[in-house]
């Protein structure tokens, strides 16, 4: 009798249990692929990362308070296409590795990158049709994103940058449970996807003289207009048209543009000696930071202030004189019987600097 193989035996039971095996087997497959779809889910819900994981809360708040809070994280974190979603998680499950086999205090540094194309898909005919009203500035994406600046090519995180709290320490965490560790916090949620002005100011004020914009200061704000202050009409136009510039009366332009980017900033990420020694390539740096891997301005550079005031007793540096120094106690008699400012003077006479032209009855 010849000795029957192993094989042969496999053979006849997949043949005698034929029925059986197809119906396990795909009972198998929809259950793995159940299983799979809700761990999928499960784990692409943004609660998921933000209460289960201590060091993602303060992003998982910032985005709860968001303009963006119905849209799921990894819509802008992973890239399009079913390759970037792979991609996506296999990142995602390295993150997770590494922070639960750190046995010390978790120091990873927590970075993301969104690309252009992730905003495009809900921003597209927004961003090219129309300029955007922002903090009185009419604001063109497509001057911005579309040619470069300065010989930098922006991205939409070039502004966008504090996509979730700008990543200073302590900051924008707004769960309250935190504070019970970590007394210090602050509790200001500034946002996801919140402009940083810091951002605009570094650009435009930077490598130019004290107080001036690269781009003038009608670029951002329109052409001067006329208006009243402390009930007088000041005209912008007669006063640029005489050779003043907007230093002539504006201080505080910009604060802090000018400041030097050290080595140290660079040591804090780069720990290879060739890559530090580009520090003075201006377009190595800046496209490696900001047009290639999405790096905000002020990771590098001193937070910039443009906080424009007006300048003390302005109008009296240069009209000093205009009035005669007793013009007050001169001109009380008339105002008190009701005399009006036209009734001795040219009918533009006082109406050209104050705002009515009309005398006001002073307190006996």
């Amino acid at each position: 009798m010849d000795k029957i193989s192993l094989i042969d035996v496999i053979k006849h039971r997949i043949s005698k249990y034929k029925l059986p095996i197809i119906i396990v087997f795909i009972v198998m497959l929809f259950t793995i692929i159940i299983i799979s779809a809700k761990v999928l889910e499960i784990s692409e819900n943004p609660a998921f990362c933000g209460k289960n994981c201590h060091i993602m809360r303060p992003y998982y708040d910032s985005w709860r308070s968001s303009s963006h809070t119905d849209v799921r994280c990894v819509e802008c974190h992973y890239e399009p296409g079913v390759l970037g979603h792979i991609k996506g998680k296999l990142n995602g499950l390295m993150q997770f590795y590494s922070y639960e086999t750190t046995v010390e205090e978790y120091s990873g540094k927590l970075y993301a990158k969104v690309m252009d194309k992730n905003c495009l898909v809900c921003h597209e005919t927004h961003i090219f049709s129309v300029d955007v009203p922002f903090t009185g500035v009419n604001f063109s994406h497509k001057n911005h994103l579309l040619k470069p600046n300065r010989n930098i090519t922006l991205t939409c995180t070039s502004c966008h940058s504090m996509l979730v709290i700008g990543m200073k320490e302590h900051q924008s965490v707004s769960d309250p449970s935190c504070s019970q560790c970590h007394p210090n916090i602050v509790q200001n949620d500034v946002g996801h996807i919140v402009v940083t002005t810091s951002t605009c100011f570094t650009c435009h004020f930077r490598d130019v003289p004290v107080d001036s914009s690269i781009s003038g200061c009608p670029s951002c704000h329109g052409p001067p207009r006329e208006m009243h202050r402390n009930y007088t009409n000041f005209n912008h136009t007669s006063h640029l048209d005489r050779g003043a510039h907007c230093q002539t009366c504006h201080i505080n332009i910009s604060i802090g543009a000018n400041d030097i980017v050290s080595k140290d900033k660079c040591n804090s990420c780069h720990y290879n000696p060739e890559r530090v020694a580009r520090y003075d390539d201006f377009e190595f740096v800046h496209k490696n930071h900001v047009t290639n891997n999405k790096i905000a301005c002020y990771n590098c550079h001193s937070e910039v202030m443009h906080s424009p005031g007006i300048k003390q007793n302005l109008c009296a540096d240069c009209h000093q004189g205009q009035h005669p120094s007793d013009w007050l106690n001169t001109h009380k008699s008339k105002v008190l019987i009701g005399q009006v400012c036209n009734d001795c003077h040219q009918p533009k006479f006082c109406a050209d600097c104050h705002a009515t032209g009309k005398s006001v009855k002073l307190a006996k």
